[in-house]
């Protein structure tokens, strides 16, 4: 992970207990030569080619030409306070391991902030990747400094914008796969998320039809066909071929979440819907667990950042819920109300923004909600007045005021004072 970050890039892992572990890493790279490093003959014989689309890749992008910095004091073996900070920004990584500051140097800051120190050189260029380090005084005395962090700025920058992840995908596999009869097979995965699905089936003939149902509710062993309120239920009609072969189940667009005010999911990820269960209806094959797989949506979300552990197993249980819950709804980057309407409502974004920042060490988002319901509101009058605490919620947890500059004039006239 070190050796990836100091060349500008990331890893992200995937795991499942009982399955195994999927590691990415991206590293950006300049094209030196553009000759083939080898020539392959009698290609035909080759079985295996990986091919990556680097346009399938998304990256976290910071949108601010001023954008700020934070960091953990390093705990000494008592009582550990902060006294001064140095930063350190390069643009090349040669500079960086020599923590030169040739972008910016802060000098050495008397100070205890170590959240939302802001950029203080010049203007940071579109689309460049910057290293940057720092090392702190505390009580116990100075640090090193710390691994040096990349960054890659957006296509174009504003002196303040709102920086966030992009959202990404999940594979997970079923807890339980039930055999109802010859021709009906029930599967739960567990807990709800919004996902779509792929199945990898066997068929002995062309053009044999089934049919995949998905849903949040089950009844009776099956999935509840009829759920009240806005539970959901869909059904799909699915051809198979003969052989052995992948199909993507791919949620058709709802038009009761995907109006002209609805959140969509984003053009580099496949629609979504709620679901927990999948029923296959009219396949006598066998069905394994790896054959079934769930690509959940999800915002980066940290599950070990935040603990909570008591005698009372109930109570493990609720917060073990709850914090699944936070990470389950932030599958379309903002926070909505579900899957009733796919729109933030100010009230509804206020539970969420709090309950995030205890789960995890994510403040990105919520400010991201915020700043879209000042552009977005719902309700004109006890709604739009929880945009203010918002806001304030934002100031507290993370020290940074530039988002309440920005939207001065807006939040003043969220106060509905003349």
């Amino acid at each position: 992970k070190r050796i990836i970050s100091k060349m500008g890039g990331f890893i992200s892992v995937k795991s499942t207990l009982g399955k195994g572990s999927e590691f990415m890493f991206v590293v950006p790279q300049k094209v030196e030569d553009d000759r083939p490093m080898v020539a392959v003959r009698n290609a035909e014989n080759i079985n295996i080619i990986v091919y990556i689309d680097s346009e399938k890749y998304q990256f976290a992008e910071i949108r601010s030409s001023c954008p700020t910095f934070c960091w953990i004091v390093p705990q000494g073996k008592g009582a550990t306070w902060q006294k001064s900070y140095e930063i350190a920004v390069d643009d090349n990584w040669d500079d960086a391991l020599l923590h030169k500051g040739g972008v910016w140097h802060s000098g050495r800051v008397k100070s205890a902030q170590s959240t939302a120190v802001e950029y203080g050189g010049e203007e940071l260029q579109a689309d460049k990747t910057y290293y940057w380090s720092v090392r702190v005084t505390t009580n116990d005395g100075r640090s090193e400094w710390s691994d040096i962090q990349a960054f890659h700025t957006a296509q174009s920058l504003k002196p303040y914008a709102v920086s966030y992840r992009p959202l990404m995908r999940e594979k997970e596999y079923p807890k339980t796969i039930t055999r109802i009869d010859e021709q009906t097979t029930f599967i739960d995965f567990g807990k709800a998320s919004f996902a779509s699905l792929e199945l990898t089936l066997e068929c002995d003939k062309e053009q044999d039809t089934i049919f995949v149902a998905i849903g949040e509710d089950a009844l009776d062993g099956r999935v509840n066909s009829k759920p009240h309120g806005t539970v959901r239920y869909y059904r799909y009609p699915l051809v198979l071929r003969k052989g052995r072969h992948s199909y993507p189940i791919i949620p058709a667009d709802d038009r009761r979440n995907t109006g002209p005010q609805a959140v969509l999911v984003p053009d580099y990820l496949d629609q979504v819907a709620p679901m927990r269960y999948c029923q296959i209806d009219g396949y006598n094959g066998r069905i394994e667990s790896q054959d079934i797989v769930r690509h959940t949506t999800v915002y980066p979300f940290d599950l070990s950042a935040a603990r909570f552990y008591s005698s009372n197993k109930v109570l493990n249980k609720v917060w073990e819920l709850c914090k699944y819950t936070i990470k389950a709804t932030s599958a379309f980057g903002v926070y909505v109300d579900g899957d009733r309407e796919r729109i933030p409502y100010e009230a509804d974004a206020l539970i969420n923004q709090l309950c995030h920042y205890t789960t995890d060490r994510e403040y990105a988002m919520a400010r991201r909600t915020s700043e879209y319901l000042l552009e977005h509101p719902t309700w004109p009058t006890e709604w739009i007045l929880q945009a203010l605490i918002i806001a304030w919620n934002d100031y507290l947890y993370t020290g940074d005021k530039r988002s309440i500059e920005a939207n001065y004039d807006i939040l003043k006239a969220r106060t509905l004072l003349s």
